[in-house]
């Protein structure tokens, strides 16, 4: 009878060896680092225009990673940013892209709380998966689309 504990016991040593030595797939993800070169970008493209804001980036489910309130933001900017990365995350599309069609008649998409179609909200991707979104919000929609758009060079250069 002590033969069948020494047995089991290889033979799980054995199973455990052999799974190890399987490939195992690499999920990409947007780490703490990168959200913070985001915002750092966005940062210094919002600046450039002398104007507040909020900066929000978040990860494929729409959990917040990093945010930044800038001098001047108001609360509609506070608030719309982490919503417009929501939004950008959610759908894998940038939130200019929800006015487009809504313009085009699609305006059954205004029921859907997640859809918020202002620019300044973008899908980040890694081999086309979705691994995050950057949502900006200032004054003027198009520092916001400026400044998402632009941050996104921060991690293609790095």
């Amino acid at each position: 009878m002590k033969k069948l504990p020494t047995v089991l016991l290889c033979g799980g040593l054995f199973c455990a060896a052999s799974q190890a030595a399987e490939p195992v797939n690499q999920v990409a993800v947007l780490t703490h680092h990168q959200a913070q070169q985001l915002v750092e970008k966005a940062e210094q493209i919002i600046g450039s225009h002398h104007i507040g804001g909020a900066i929000a980036v978040v990860d494929p489910f729409g959990q917040l990673i990093a945010y930044e309130r800038l001098d001047g933001a108001t609360l509609a900017n506070s608030e719309l940013a982490p919503k417009k990365a929501h939004s950008a995350a959610a759908f894998g599309v940038p939130t200019s892209s929800y006015q487009q069609k809504i313009a085009a008649g699609n305006v059954g998409m205004l029921g859907n709380p997640v859809v918020v179609p202002l620019p300044g909200g973008e899908p980040v991707k890694v081999n086309g998966v979705v691994v995050g979104a950057i949502g900006v919000s200032t004054p003027d929609g198009n520092v916001d689309a400026e400044a998402a758009q632009g941050a996104l060079s921060a991690l293609k250069a790095g």
